[in-house]
């Protein structure tokens, strides 16, 4: 193998060319119900498919193109091609969707509710790997230029807003998923969901960083205490989420019947309080951690020498201290957002609300694309908030220590 092959890029061109060969691309049933049922839902292969709508060939073409670039890639020129074919290949299982379960129907292959199966889903899997795959050996490469970065990133975004025109739109479409996005988008049913996940994921973060980057800075000034909160905080995280919010309650509930007030400020047994107060302790742990972590690696050097300066200890603490820390305390917050951002999905079970409230109806009715409505949001929403966290990071970072190499927030 070449040296400069993209093993990402060969794993992701094998992964499309197998699930687009061998599983079923397309699962459909006369309603959502039956999509569970071996014996009513009929499932389609995109080389099935493809003899319907022969544009359907373009993405098995396109992977086998990924496969060959991704073996003799041998600079930087080639791990770009493989960048775009990944990038290409996204937007064309996106754009191509409603074309193949559009051929199916008519031919009768196909019922009248239709769900992406796990060929569909592999297949972006397998583009995105293409994608990163080319992206990373471009990186290391240096860094990229603009236009460059644009034209690779120029299918994605065009496939999102693809999918985003047709939910926002309400224009026809025959997948269920986009569908049942447009259901609830219009409805306001989705934005509500949302807003009680940010409220509680977001309340859940803001706390647990108050208290973990205070109680790691204690620990550094009181190594006894950091052992502790470092201790306890790991203990809790052990703890499956679903049992700690259980546990919560009856304390909540405690408090609101000795106290009107607090139940009218929304203090229950069943409800945001419970739930935030679980979150804010699962997110200790990273934030403790990596405040605690960050002060002991500030050299010593540098604290004396501020000493010898005439700094207060408030001073070497604000002007020394945390800015030397601040990237490795940040990468504690992501890890603690992003974290808090899965868990909060679970607080629906004691009626918080939040996305969990898709997830678990689909459960309960052994429907996937209500299940896909709680996910998909969720994951881009701990996505867009990892990237969030890490630009301010890095725009927050004192200067000087951009200079160091490696050093990111």
């Amino acid at each position: 193998m070449p040296r400069a092959a993209s093993r990402i890029g060969i794993l992701g061109a094998l992964v499309v060319l197998g699930a687009g060969l061998t599983l079923p691309w397309l699962i459909s049933a006369p309603n959502p119900v039956a999509l569970g049922s071996k014996l009513i839902a009929k499932k389609a292969t995109l080389v099935m498919l493809t003899g319907l709508w022969p544009a359907g060939a373009s993405i098995l073409l396109l992977a086998l193109v990924g496969l060959c670039v991704a073996l003799l890639a041998k600079d930087s020129r080639h791990h770009f091609v493989l960048a775009m074919v990944g990038a290409v290949g996204i937007f064309l299982v996106c754009a191509l969707g409603d074309p193949l379960i559009l051929a199916g129907q008519q031919a009768g292959w196909l019922h009248r509710v239709v769900l992406w199966s796990s060929g569909a889903w592999l297949s972006l899997a397998g583009f995105a790997l293409m994608f990163y795959g080319g992206l990373l050996h471009l990186q290391k490469g240096g860094a990229i230029p603009r236009p460059i970065w644009v034209l690779i990133w120029l299918p994605i975004l065009a496939a999102l807003g693809l999918v985003a025109y047709t939910v926002w739109s309400g224009s026809p479409t025959t997948n269920l998923i986009l569908a049942s996005f447009q259901r609830e988008l219009h409805s306001g049913g989705l934005q509500l969901r949302l807003g009680q996940h940010l409220w509680l994921a977001g309340a859940g973060v803001f706390l647990s960083v108050v208290l973990g980057v205070l109680l790691g800075i204690w620990g550094y000034y009181n190594p006894r205490v950091g052992q502790v909160a470092l201790y306890l905080s790991g203990v809790v995280l052990t703890i499956p989420s679903l049992a700690l919010f259980t546990m919560l309650m009856d304390p909540y509930s405690t408090l609101a019947q000795h106290s009107p007030v607090l139940r009218q400020y929304g203090v229950a047994g069943l409800g945001p309080a419970p739930a935030i107060t679980g979150l804010t302790l699962y997110g200790l742990l990273p934030v403790i951690r990596n405040t605690y972590v960050g002060l002991m690696s500030v050299p010593v050097a540098q604290v004396d020498a501020a000493v010898g300066m005439g700094m207060t200890p408030g001073q070497v603490l604000l002007q020394v201290l945390l800015p030397r820390a601040f990237p490795v305390i940040m990468a504690g917050i992501r890890s603690s957002a992003v974290m808090l951002i899965g868990i909060a999905t679970l607080a629906q079970l004691i009626g918080a609300g939040g996305l969990g409230y898709y997830i678990l109806s689909g459960i309960n009715r052994s429907s996937v694309a209500l299940i896909l409505l709680g996910t998909i949001p969720a994951v881009v929403l701990a996505y867009g908030a990892d990237m969030l966290l890490q630009a301010i990071g890095r725009w927050l970072t004192p200067r000087g220590l951009h200079l160091l190499k490696g050093v990111t927030a």
